[in-house]
Parts: C-alpha cells; structure tokens; sequence
C-alpha cells in the first residue's frame, strides 16, 4: 500500500501545498458503562472506535443511526468537501493566471493554501472550517487577505434527532456514507487531460456500492498543467560601444498536476478515501510526465474517512487473560513500506517468537518460530529497526535461534526473507553491551566480538570495509584504527554519514568519528586517563557528549577537524568535588542556542541545568524541580524540552523548559495533589505531544493511559480499560511508538492481558477528514 503525505491544521496556521486538510467534529457519542473494581470483565470486548476529547473528559463510545435528517446533511457536506477538492484542484490548473510574475516560467509566486477554524454561525451551525487559496506575492510566507483568489467553506455536520425505539426485529445494517472515483482518459468528461469523477451518496441497499440511483453528488476533478509558458527574457542594454544585448528565451512548459486515489490503510479507516494532488515534475525521487505521482511529488494529501478512525488492542497471543507482551519480550517495529509491524509476542505454546501484524486486530500471525524448543526473544538487547536500504525497507532485530545463541537478524515482514545475518560465512554475535544505530544506508551496531560490523540486511562487512570505501580507504582505516578495543562499549552512535564511538587505544578510553568519506578522527580528550564518553547528541555538525577529565563528569563539544572544547565545570555544592553524574536520566537536548541537561549538584536528586552556547553560561534552571527525565528522559517539542520531574505539591508529573528560569516550569498535575503521575514515555508528532501517564478526571482514576497535549487543551484520548479504579497498565512494557498512522504501545484491557493497542491520532492531529 503506498504510504500517505502527512498533512497538518492548525487554525490560522499558513498551510503550503505539502499540507491541505480541514478538521471535522467528532462523531456523536453516548456513555458507556465499563466494569468497576472487583468486578469481572465483560467477555465481549468494547467496540474499537475513536472519541473526541476536551480537557479532562472521559472515554465515551457509541455509534449513531442515520435519520433522513442526517442523510440530507451528509449529502450537504459532502457537496461541499468535494467543492473544496475542486477548488483545490482549479488552483492547479489556473496557476498561470495567478502567477503573473513569472520570469522563464522559473519564478512563479508560490501558492499557498491556508485554512481557518470556523465558530458557529448562520452558514454553519455546527462551526466548521475555511479553506482559502492564493499566491504569495509578497513572499512573506504568509496567505494575505488581498492575496486569497479562492475560499470555499466545509461545515461540520449536525448530529441527527433519535427516532423512537422500535420493536425487536434483525438486526439492522446501518447505510454509510460513500465516495465512489472513476478514473477519466484524456478528453472524457469535461477533461481535456483527463482526470477523474468523484459520485458520493448514501449506500441504501448496503450493498458496500454506490449505485448510480444512490450518487448525490457527482463531480469532475480535471488534471491540469501547472503554469505555461514562461515570459520571454528582457533585452540587454546597450553597451558603451556594443551592439544590443540578446533577448532571453522562452521559458519550459509546466508539469502536469495531477489527482489520485488510494484506499486509506486499513488499520487506520475502515471505509474512506485518500486523494493525493501534485506535480508530475520529477523532483526528487520521482520521475517527470510518467502520469504518476511519486512520493515527492506529492504537493497535498486529503484523507477523508465516513467512519471514525480505528482503535484497541490488536493482538492476543496468549488467548484470555494472559500476557502475550512480557519483559524482554515486548519489541516493535513499523515498516512503513510495507505497511506492517513486526514485534515479539509469547502464545503460551511456542515461546516468545517473532509475529507480523497490518495493525488490525486479529490480523497478527506468528511470521517466525526462530527457537522451535524455547525463547527467541527477538529484539532484547537491541530491540527493533527500521531502516530503508538500498533494497528496501528492512527490520534489524536480535533474537537467539537456540544454535547459534544471539545474533543479528533481519526481516522484510516474509518468511523466506526473514534471516540470520552472516559476514563470510559468520553469524554477528550480540550481547547486553551491544547497541545498534542506523548508518550508511543499513545499520552499525558493536558485535560482542568487538567488531564495529556493518549490514543492509543482504551484506554484511566490519565498518571499515564499508562498500563506500574503496579498498585503499579500507587500508588506511585498518592501519588507522589498530589496537582498538572495547569498539563502542561506552558510546555509540550516528547520523546517516557519520558514526562516533568509544574505543581503548592505548589504555585510555577515548571517542572516536569514523565517516563515510572513508576518513577516521580521534582525540585525547583526558591525558591522565580515560575520557569515558556517553550522552551523545549531535548537533550542527559536531558532538555534544560527557566526557570525564580532572574536573568531573562535564559537557564537551567534539569538532570534525579533531578540535575539542569543555563546556562546564560543574561542582557538587556540598562537598565542592566535581560532578560524577551529569546526563544520566534527562540526557543533552538543544532548544535554540541552549543545552538543556540534568545534573547532580546538591543532595541526592540530580538538578535541571542550562548551558548557552552563545554566552557560554552554564545555570541550575530550578531549584524545587528534581529528577528530570528519570523515568522517561526527555523530549523536544515546541521549542522546549519536555520530561517527567518531580516537584513540591505535585509530586510526579510533567515539565517543561525552553533553557531559561523564567521558561521552566511544571506542566501538568493529572493526579491532584502529592500523587504521582508516572509519567512513562513522550511521542510527537508535529505540534503533538503524546504520553502515557496516570490521572484523575472528576475525581475518579484512569489508570495509566495515553494522552494528548497541544499547548492549549490537555486530554485524555484513550483509557484501554474504562472503569473505576480499573488500570490498564499502559506502558508497562515496551515503549510509546508513534508511526504515520498509530501510537502503538502494550496495554491491558481487562480481558486479553498485556497485549499491543494501536490508536489512530489522525482524527486528533487535524490529518483526517471524518465526516
């Protein structure tokens, strides 16, 4: 399935063609009664639907009929949707006309689609939102008032009047809400270039078809060229004594914008469409005038789904009650290729064994049974990869296969292409020590053999024999690096061209940045002993780590071109020796020009502290807030660093700090009072923050729970196990995965035990348009 363009809404926000969306209503709700402490579980599990939030609200469910009122406001609301597609799609093809400033058809004005939250009023009593089109003329980055050429409005709909309850009978099948698309060759409809019909209605014989009695709406989204000819070039003035200068030529004709259709994924909406606009210009990885948008191609996405998004547990490896997600067997990983997750789950008869999933419940399958007599245990030291590599998407894993013991694994999500990777014939050991970082198109990881070895899934070679170096870089790398031990034991790691890693060379413990130019660095940052670096994070170009010299555990700066700098000299406050414990829970996170870490300082908890890399001043950013990070580290997010604390008179909960005093601050308090939140891992996605965590909402607990914050408006979004008293235990195993579709995590319902949920954010994060 190909993957969907992300898009945002914000209102107000400028949204450029990358992002087209409007943000719909929730669906009508109605209360729903989960079991309470003591009693025993329903057996029937709660239907998987989504829920609108506010600020401390709880979980409801329920799914409305349709009244003729509400089909005739559906059939409204759809013209409208489709009129913005329309509109959408005219601004393609009329550019030209926009763009009057264009210079050899290079230099046109860029269009950007803006839209804007609407409150209730005469035209839509339900509030709604505005799409408006343009130009940028100014080049301000902004859609001006006078720069809008285009508006259309989309209404949210009204929920519709319940009718009286009527007498038992079968059950009935609700009619849903359709879109059917029909391609268009050239010249088909009104469509020179050809395009396509979008017909909406109501499926009234719930035959899963729109007939053509049952089209409402029928409307033609035409392809388009994006632009035309460009303006010839001005004449050249007169030189002192030459002739005039030559007249610039004609700029190239424009690609042509084009319109398809895909089917949304099914984890994600189980009825709907995604429509993707773009230019079929070549950029990127794409190719130009193939009739096909590529991925970079894509200018705007609009996802639309008639029912809401999906949620709930997708797994239940041991039937019943019992934990198919346990310790050291609860990694996972999401191919966004193939569109699938791999992760480790125990059934209670074949061990804790490698399983595939689409992200629908029911859907997972054990894909391998690597120790046919025990536990694999895939991903329990290294946990699960996904990396794209010149043969496509693949995930690294480690499991132990009961022969070989643990080892390096790969799988592209099939049986036959799920192996046992070999280096000359040799299995790649893996141990407690072992870390494993994306690099150089495939992933570099420290073997228990003290080997920095290299892999993309089909070959595997040490990390100086890395296929980008040529066998005279290989030599010198191996000169270079002779007498090197204990290869990322401390340190280790990377972005996609460079790999820094600890090593021992000369006794010492040092830090080391090998390239893929083929070029290797190192330094003597301690000469009377070990630096010992860890707490790696790179930032424009060079390393910020901790490192160990005469004065303590401190910050230091590496250079590429072997120069390095301390950044703090950090001293215990009660006994004035140099700091030992320096971003060991929160770790390094740069937030514009300042580092903001934890650091033991005073007492037994470590401190917030900043560190300006412009004035080069280093401060406690707070004396009441201690533990940062100490549960689950840290996070950017909005130009602040988001993590757990503890403070006085909320006990466990959230902070925030943008690298100043006056900008540090406690969050949240979702347990009033000195009950703690325990607060266990953050996720973002664009101005979203996800996390799990306890709270109370009117006085009663949820449990631990997802949750969702925007900087406006704190939410509870969704409670595996309603109920009073009832805890789902979310986190407890495993982390937060946030993907392009889901937050994938290990919960408890009440009745499958610890298994894998999947929420759908897009109805939450404005991507999805449900109507």
């Amino acid at each position: 399935m190909d993957s969907i363009s992300k898009s945002e809404f914000s209102p107000k926000d400028l949204i450029p063609l990358t992002k087209l969306t409007t943000i719909m209503s929730s669906q009508p709700q109605t209360d729903f009664n989960g079991p309470i402490a003591g009693e025993p579980a329903k057996k029937k599990a709660q239907t998987s639907q989504p829920f609108a939030t506010s600020k401390h609200k709880k979980q409801t469910h329920g799914k409305p009929t349709v009244s003729r009122k509400k089909k005739a406001l559906t059939v409204l609301q759809t013209v409208l949707i489709t009129l913005a597609l329309c509109l959408s799609t005219y601004s393609y093809v009329t550019l030209d006309s926009l763009s009057e400033n264009a210079i050899d058809g290079k230099d046109a004005d860029e269009m950007l689609v803006r839209t804007e939250g609407r409150d209730a009023d005469s035209m839509c009593t339900e509030g709604g939102a505005e799409i408006l089109i343009g130009n940028d003329l100014n080049s301000n980055a902004y859609l001006d008032e006078d720069e809008v050429t285009s508006s259309t409005k989309v209404c949210h709909g009204k929920e519709g009047l319940s009718g009286p309850q009527g007498a038992p009978g079968n059950t009935e099948i609700t009619a849903q809400n359709l879109i059917d698309i029909k391609h268009l060759a050239s010249g088909q409809g009104g469509c020179v270039n050809g395009g396509i019909t979008i017909h909406s209605g109501i499926d009234n014989n719930s035959n899963g078809d729109l007939d053509a009695a049952e089209r409402a709406t029928s409307v033609e989204v035409c392809d388009g060229l994006l632009g035309s000819n460009g303006n010839d070039g001005a004449a050249g003035n007169d030189g002192a004594t030459g002739t005039d200068g030559q007249q610039g030529a004609d700029g190239e004709n424009g690609a042509p914008a084009l319109v398809e259709q895909h089917q949304p994924p099914a984890s994600v909406c189980p009825s709907g469409i995604v429509l993707r606009f773009g230019v079929d210009d070549g950029i990127g990885q794409g190719e130009a005038r193939d009739g096909i948008l590529h991925d970079d191609e894509v200018h705007s996405s609009l996802n639309i789904c008639s029912t809401p998004l999906l949620f709930g547990p997708i797994t239940d490896f041991s039937i019943g009650t019992a934990n198919g997600v346990t310790t050291n067997c609860d990694a996972l990983a999401w191919n966004s290729e193939q569109q699938h997750i791999l992760m480790a789950g125990v059934n209670g008869v074949d061990g804790c064994e490698l399983w595939i999933s689409d992200g629908l419940d029911g859907s997972a399958v054990l894909l391998s049974n690597i120790h046919p007599s025990g536990d694999s245990l895939p991903g329990k030291e290294l946990g699960m990869h996904s990396v794209m590599t010149a043969h496509g998407e693949h995930i690294f894993f480690d499991a132990d296969d009961g022969v070989n013991g643990r080892q390096l694994w790969v799988s592209d999500g099939t049986l036959s292409g799920t192996n046992l990777i070999t280096s000359n014939g040799a299995t790649i050991p893996v141990s407690s020590a072992s870390t494993m970082v994306h690099w150089g198109r495939g992933v570099l990881l420290n073997s228990a053999a003290d080997v920095l070895m290299w892999s993309d899934g089909t070959y595997a070679v040490p990390a100086f024999e890395h296929p980008d170096f040529s066998s005279q870089q290989s030599g010198q790398l191996y000169s270079q690096s002779a007498g090197m031990t204990s290869l990322g034991g401390e340190m280790l790691h990377s972005n996609q061209t460079h790999a820094w890693f600890s090593a021992k060379s000369g006794g010492d413990i040092e830090p080391h940045l090998l390239t893929l130019d083929g070029v290797i660095t190192s330094w003597n940052i301690n000469p009377s002993g070990s630096s010992l670096p860890n707490a790696p994070s790179i930032i424009d170009g060079t390393l910020i780590a901790v490192a160990e010299a005469q004065n303590g555990r401190q910050l230091l700066r590496l250079y590429e071109d072997g120069n390095y700098q301390w950044l703090t000299s950090l001293q215990h406050e009660g006994t004035g020796n140099p700091s030992q414990h320096t971003a060991e829970h929160l770790g390094i996170h740069l937030v514009e020009d300042r580092l903001v870490f934890d650091a033991l300082t005073s007492g037994v908890d470590p401190r917030l502290w900043s560190h300006n890399l412009t004035s080069g001043v280093t401060q406690i950013l707070s004396s009441n807030i201690v533990a940062p990070g100490d549960w689950a580290g840290g996070i950017v997010h909005n130009q602040k660093v988001w993590f757990d604390c503890v403070a006085p008179g909320v006990a466990h909960e959230i902070c925030s700090s943008d690298g100043t005093e006056s900008g540090t601050a406690v969050v949240t308090d979702l347990r009033p009072g000195m009950a703690s939140s325990n607060i266990l891992a953050f996720a973002v996605l664009e101005q979203h923050l996800f996390f799990i965590g306890s709270g109370k909402i009117d006085g009663t607990e949820t449990g631990s729970c997802l949750w969702h914050f925007d900087d406006v408006e704190l939410s509870l979004v969704y409670d595996p196990w309603i109920g009073s008293g009832n805890n789902s235990a979310t986190g407890t195993y495993g982390g937060l995965t946030i993907t392009e579709h889901h937050l994938l995590f290990a919960s408890h319902d009440g009745s499958r035990g610890h298994e894998v949920h999947a929420w759908s954010h897009g109805q939450t994060t404005g991507e999805w348009l449900i109507w």
